[in-house]
């Protein structure tokens, strides 16, 4: 079986600094094009980075912020626009190997797993190119949306990324309509992408290990209202997966509490998320929290 092999990789950004630049830099080496999507939507707070050294590559900035659905989908339709037929999207802070697309090529030429609709290799540090056993891959239920390369036409199959949800399980939702629909998410055994979520710290609690993502207190509000978004979706496909995400109706306000801090501005977007989760709403919050003057 051979593949087509015009690639472009969809980059979305948010207020990135210049670190970027160095992670362009090595996946541009292996694609066709990049395609930078800057989502920040604020051009006042927006830091420019110069990427003119990197010739394959087109800056698409959002007037405002659109959320990271709408940014993916609007560089994917840009890579179809182009010509391509593969994808792989990435965040600003992801650094890949030098080998990572012949890595995806290489499974998908072997032809060990006919089904797959999402391919990424393993996470870790750097560029080991190390392997972690097994059969070379795992079928997964998910996977993040950073480092995953899908055929654009695959990508319609699905309807694309859902802009309703604007950030937070958007990538859970994404795989899952894919296994709907047949396809299998895969991860390949070789560690070859470096990924940072949040300014993250892992605790201990009761001999079980913990990890505090400490993003921004506005954030809460997608991740506690997407949940029901994502349960009322396909509750009846995967009970499993939706039924272990309801549980952060517990678990957000608990991590909150216990070991965040701005528990007043967490608290108020948790009570926001909840209340527009039950209420079937969707898109981007409008209503922010302010601190009392």
């Amino acid at each position: 079986m051979s593949f087509q092999r015009k690639i472009a990789a969809v980059v979305t950004t948010f207020n990135a600094d210049d670190t970027i630049r160095t992670n362009v830099a090595r996946i541009a080496a292996q694609v066709d094009v990049v395609i930078i999507v800057d989502d920040s939507g604020d051009p006042l707070r927006t830091k420019i980075v110069d990427y003119v050294e990197i010739d394959n590559v087109i800056l698409l900035r959002n007037e405002q912020n659109i959320g990271i659905a709408a940014a993916l989908n609007k560089g994917v339709a840009e890579a179809e626009l182009m010509g391509c037929d593969w994808v792989i999207t990435l965040d600003d802070d992801t650094f890949v190997s030098k080998s990572y697309m012949e890595a995806v090529f290489d499974f998908l030429q072997a032809g060990a797993q006919p089904s797959a609709g999402l391919i990424a290799c393993s996470r870790d540090v750097g560029d080991t190119g190390s392997t972690s056993g097994g059969n070379g891959f795992k079928v997964k239920r998910t996977l993040i949306t950073s480092g995953c390369v899908f055929e654009i036409k695959t990508f319609h199959g699905v309807g694309g990324f859902d802009e309703s949800m604007f950030i937070d399980l958007v990538d859970f939702d994404f795989c899952t309509k894919l296994r709907k629909s047949g396809r299998a998410i895969v991860l390949l055994n070789r560690v070859a992408m470096g990924h940072r979520v949040g300014n993250s710290r892992v605790i201990r609690l009761l001999g079980k290990r913990i990890v505090i993502y400490n993003h921004s207190p506005f954030r809460l509000y997608y991740q506690m209202r997407n949940v029901f978004t994502f349960a009322r979706k396909h509750l009846s496909f995967d009970p499993f997966l939706s039924l272990l995400l309801l549980l952060d109706i517990v678990r957000l306000p608990l991590k909150a509490l216990l070991f965040e801090q701005e528990k007043r501005a967490r608290f108020f977007y948790l009570a926001k998320g909840l209340q527009d989760g039950l209420l079937c709403r969707g898109g981007r919050l409008t209503h922010r929290f302010r601190e009392p003057t």
